[in-house]
């Protein structure tokens, strides 16, 4: 547990919730066609870390250049995220997602299946792997220089909701794997290094849509000499909008 490994790459990167339609899901393929623009503002504070930051995502769909969308992400702890991505109806119900994007840390790319059922239940799963370049250089315990950026990491989620007139619930399970070795060895668990579970509720019956969002995020928090779990709060609203 004495390896040295960029903390922010582990609490911000591999914890904060990507950027894609399916992770707000308050946006349906209808919402999608009328209201191009998205943008959430947030707070958040860690409990065990006791650290706080605010965050703005936003994106947008070029509905007359084959409905891409550009997204975005950063905060005022340092983390930011872009990425081009595609949401694809397959049926009035059933959808595919996927994006590739950049971040200060590594490479992604999404691919996120769901679907909506007519009583309001939404269910969605993905897969993100994570390819991480030279960027990150730490120092062994013998003084030794190591490479810890140029690794592949797995991010899967497992996403259930439900969707009234008035309020949306969701609960996404958060998982995170790691391959190489080096930084696999410092987790408890080893290659299953981090496990998230997020359960957020939304204010959905106007435009402004006020959320509140609360994660237990197991082995989330290094304390100098392991990783404790740790809970994060979130507040923020998201606000749908055409341009």
């Amino acid at each position: 547990m004495n390896k040295v490994l960029p903390l922010p790459m582990l609490v911000v990167s591999m914890l904060t919730p990507t950027i894609s339609i399916a992770d707000s899901v308050a946006e349906t393929e209808e919402v999608l066609d009328s209201n191009p623009v998205y943008l959430e503002l947030y707070t958040r504070y860690e409990e065990e870390r006791n650290a706080g930051l605010q965050g703005l995502i936003g994106w947008i769909t070029f509905s007359d250049f084959y409905d891409i969308e550009f997204a975005a992400e950063v905060n005022t702890d340092g983390y930011y995220e872009y990425n081009l991505g595609k949401f694809i109806p397959l049926t009035d119900k059933a959808w595919l997602h996927t994006y590739v994007g950049y971040t200060q840390w590594n490479y992604r790319l999404s691919f996120r299946a769901g679907y909506n059922f007519d009583n309001g239940i939404m269910v969605n799963a993905r897969v993100r792997p994570e390819f991480g370049y030279d960027d990150w250089i730490g120092v062994d315990e013998n003084g030794n220089e190591v490479n810890y950026g140029t690794n592949l990491s797995v991010r899967t989620d497992f996403f259930i909701g439900y969707n009234s007139k008035r309020y949306e619930f969701f609960y996404n399970r958060v998982d995170n794997f790691e391959t190489d070795k080096e930084i696999a060895d410092m987790f408890r668990n080893g290659t299953h290094m981090v496990t998230d579970h997020e359960f957020r509720v939304t204010y959905t019956a106007n435009r402004w849509r006020p959320y509140f969002q609360t994660t237990i995020m197991k082995d989330g928090f290094f304390d100098g000499k392991s990783y404790e779990d740790d809970l994060r709060w979130q507040v923020g609203f998201a606000l749908p909008m055409d341009i």
